[in-house]
């Protein structure tokens, strides 16, 4: 429709902000899913689909290579009032 490759469109935005779509994307999820943690009495399971990842394990594991910690423990810190 605009007449730009999707790859050159890619390489411009990995150029531009020093990391992936699919890298800002997830990381928009996992921001999304912080506050659900802290803030719902949701599971991790109902968490991970309401932002768009239908695995709970690979929610999991995204969660914990971004915040070196699982979802599980995230909420647990969270609301014993230590800090993350």
């Amino acid at each position: 429709m605009f007449f730009i490759n999707k790859y050159y469109l890619l390489r411009l935005f990995k150029e531009q902000y020093g990391f992936t779509i699919n890298d800002y994307i997830i990381r928009l999820r996992i921001t999304k899913s912080k506050q659900l943690l802290r803030f719902s009495d949701m599971t991790v399971e109902q968490i991970a689909y309401e932002c768009g990842i239908n695995s709970p394990n690979y929610f999991a594991r995204m969660f914990k290579k971004i915040e070196e910690i699982s979802p599980a423990e995230y909420r647990k810190l969270w609301r014993t009032g230590k800090k993350v």
